[in-house]
């Protein structure tokens, strides 16, 4: 297995003589490189703060609490001295819990410049939920927030590795982080990282099928992501003058790498939210002056059409960002129509990619396609059924990516790595487009199972493995079926053994999965689920009714 991801880790670092050694015709590359320093994650983050000390780099969007860059720089020596103190090591790993805070800024600097791992993971996660991922990290700190102790304390019973919750904010019982960031010293622990190949970040994503994996996710992969995002042409912050509102779980790939660490590492300001509120993130907007935000379908629909915008001056917001789930041409329109914007930009990315690999250029604009690629990046169509790559506009194929900001692979499952990932470095992303004449991609399908909801991740794989433990289930499978600018929602299929009403096995599920995991789609009684010989459930032969159906109502 190291063999395998070393060699396939050259093979990404070299991977520009693919061009040299294949038809130009066949690939979508970027007209620009961008430098990637070998450096860690967290130097590169801090490497030009000599220019940003007197400028802020955090703003508790609640509370109006800053933080300078000069502060910011102190602390997080203080955060990674601290960590080492209370025993973290090398390759240990902490689990990131929580709702959105400033200090989530600290935990990944201090944790990766330890040269140790961080894991995110997202605060609607049950206590078992949560146990699985921290099991399979073999975590050893959880750094979470108030609304999430019962639920951490609740997993770490589960699992004998860890060895302390640290709360960010106040709790009785656990150490509070403040005393990590109070440690008095003026320089980071000496450790030896090699960004290549040591490991800085372990989201977790369904890939293309199946159950949630831990991708790995290195500092040349975070380092390379956020050289692309600065680029002119991609997501380029004003140091000193503009303000990122963010809004979106930062213990998502794209809130955590272009919510929070693309502005802070380009000297711009954040305004953290712990979570969309539709007035708290309005006056956040307004009262700091704030110029970007990362957004998502269900919030650019409230943008484009919930009365209450129109009380807010939101002038100073010139061209926000949605990423996470597909955005639609005419609600796009909608709300730079209503805002008076430049545009609203779109981009595509994976945790497997570390954010971004694609994005539209500023001010070419195509709304309802996810533009073309970032730099130091190639991209291809390949057909679903022959395997050859396409080479005609408007054909449709699934995505390939290549680039340095590509996994090296999933945690402990070397199987999935060689489904998802070629030997060339192409990562499969599961999602099918065509290109227009001017190299824009549009994504129409997605060949893989994976459910987006309001840009969350859902596995159906996973949410049948609950199905299958109630006693009256005999068979179970889930697909998504649309929901509008939600993206889709769980619909269930099961096939009983013995008697039971929908509702009851509906209720069953919903009170053991997190909130964006609940059978909104509904759950429906049948006599069989089509399979194939093989036993794969054929999904798309699953009749998308509305039986059982809740009523979706919006809900930001």
């Amino acid at each position: 297995m190291i063999i395998r991801i070393v060699r396939r880790c050259l093979l990404r670092s070299h991977y520009r003589n693919i061009l040299h050694r294949q038809c130009c015709q066949k690939y979508h590359k970027s007209p620009y490189n961008v430098d990637i320093p070998n450096i860690s994650i967290t130097e590169y983050i801090l490497k030009d703060i000599n220019k940003y000390r007197k400028f802020t780099a955090l703003i508790n969007g609640i509370t109006g609490q800053e933080t300078t860059f000069d502060q910011l720089e102190s602390e997080i020596i203080s955060t990674a001295t601290g960590f080492k103190n209370i025993g973290l090591q090398k390759n240990d790993v902490v689990c990131l819990y929580g709702t959105n805070r400033p200090e989530f800024a600290h935990v990944f600097c201090g944790v990766t410049a330890n040269g140790a791992i961080l894991t995110i993971a997202n605060s609607q996660l049950t206590a078992d939920e949560l146990a699985t991922q921290l099991c399979d990290t073999s975590t050893k700190f959880i750094v979470t927030t108030p609304d999430c102790v019962t639920k951490a304390i609740n997993a770490k019973v589960k699992v004998p590795s860890i060895k302390e919750i640290i709360v960010i904010g106040y709790s009785e019982f656990h150490r509070n982080f403040s005393d990590l960031i109070e440690t008095k010293t003026n320089q980071f622990p000496d450790v030896n990282i090699n960004p290549d190949t040591d490991t800085a970040l372990v989201p977790y994503s369904s890939g293309t099928t199946g159950l949630p994996k831990g991708v790995l996710l290195t500092h040349k992969n975070l380092v390379a992501e956020l050289c692309q995002l600065r680029h002119p042409t991609i997501i380029p912050f004003v140091s000193g003058e503009e303000k990122s509102i963010s809004c979106l779980p930062m213990v998502h790939i794209a809130g955590l790498m272009i919510g929070m660490l693309n502005p802070m590492s380009q000297g711009a300001a954040t305004v953290v939210l712990p979570r969309f509120e539709a007035e708290s993130y309005l006056k956040a907007i307004q009262n700091f002056r704030g110029t970007f935000s990362l957004i998502a379908p269900p919030l650019v629909n409230f943008l484009a059409k919930d009365p209450m915008v129109s009380k807010y001056d939101l002038s100073t917001l010139h061209t926000p960002y949605s990423g996470a789930a597909p955005l639609s041409k005419t609600l796009t329109e909608q709300m730079v129509h209503r805002l008076k914007l430049q545009g609203v930009r779109q981009g595509y990315g994976m945790s497997e990619t570390s954010g971004a690999i694609f994005t539209d250029p500023v001010g070419c604009y195509k709304y309802g396609s996810i533009g073309k690629p970032v730099p130091n990046t190639i991209s291809k169509l390949v057909d679903i059924e022959t395997g050859e790559t396409i080479t005609k506009a408007f054909e449709s194929g699934e995505i390939w990516a290549c680039g340095p900001q590509i996994t090296k692979g999933y945690l402990n499952n070397e199987e999935a790595t060689r489904r998802s990932i070629t030997e060339e470095g192409w990562i499969k992303t599961g999602d099918i487009a065509y290109y227009d004449d001017d190299g824009h991609y549009f994504v129409v399908d997605r060949l893989k199972d994976i459910i987006k909801y309001k840009g969350y991740q859902i596995s159906p794989t996973y949410l049948e493995s609950i199905l299958l433990s109630h006693e009256a289930v005999l068979e179970a499978a889930v697909i998504g079926v649309p929901a509008d600018v939600f993206g889709e929602v769980p619909k269930a299929y099961v096939v009983l053994k013995s008697h039971a009403e929908a509702t009851e096995i509906q209720k069953y599920i919903n009170e053991r999965v997190s909130p964006y995991k609940k059978l909104r789609g509904g759950l429906e009684i049948v006599d069989e689920i089509p399979k194939l010989p093989s036993g794969k459930i054929l999904r798309r032969k699953l009749p998308q009714t509305d039986n059982g159906k809740e009523n979706l109502k919006i809900n930001y």
